[in-house]
């Protein structure tokens, strides 16, 4: 009785969802390209170079429960979510450059990923950070986080750490961070 009623309503209802859909489709890859620029790492000017290295055998973590030294590495257990902060740099002298943690690491037994994390506070005192996940038993590689530091957007120091999101083990050797100017971007 109501049939043209019902395919109005129906109709109204998906014109209404396909709006809505698009609407935040857009307003995704909106801030998608937004945020992509915003953490998008510009090229090296020049070679990387060694600012500062951490090894057990001459640097203490600033966390220090669940962190053994076993050879030439610190073995990091976790039993559950947590964080694990290791150094701390000051922030460059510079107003920009490009800097980079890179580091020797293993695991065995991560249900979830555990995050090598390289992070800074911007000046509005919200923080940013770049990381590596790594899942499962995995042999010794070397893990990178590039970093674009501007002294505008950032303020504070600089913190190295790893984040566990389950039980497992994460052994860490060979903490580097390097340091090279930005290649000047060309906008013809």
């Amino acid at each position: 009785m109501f049939s043209w009623f019902d395919e109005l309503k129906a109709s109204v209802e998906a014109g209404i969802a396909s709006g809505i859909e698009a609407g935040f489709k857009t307003l995704a890859e909106s801030f998608d390209n937004r945020m992509g620029e915003w953490s998008k790492v510009p090229e090296p000017a020049e070679p990387y170079r060694l600012i500062r290295i951490f090894r057990p055998a001459t640097d203490r973590t600033i966390t220090q429960d669940n962190i053994t030294i076993e050879q030439d590495s610190w073995k990091i257990v976790s039993y559950g979510e947590k964080k694990v902060l290791l150094f701390e740099i000051p922030e460059p002298e510079i107003s920009e450059c490009l800097l980079m943690c890179q580091a020797k690491v293993k695991t065995a037994n991560l249900l979830k990923p555990a995050k090598l994390v390289l992070s800074v506070k911007n000046t509005g005192g919200w923080g940013y950070e770049y990381c590596s996940g790594i899942k499962g038993t995995t042999a010794w590689h070397i893990s990178t986080l590039p970093f674009h530091y501007k002294k505008e957007r950032y303020s504070g120091s600089i913190t190295v750490s790893v984040e566990f999101e389950s039980v497992g083990v994460f052994w860490l050797k060979d903490v580097e961070i390097l340091q090279a100017a930005v290649k000047p971007v060309d906008n013809n």
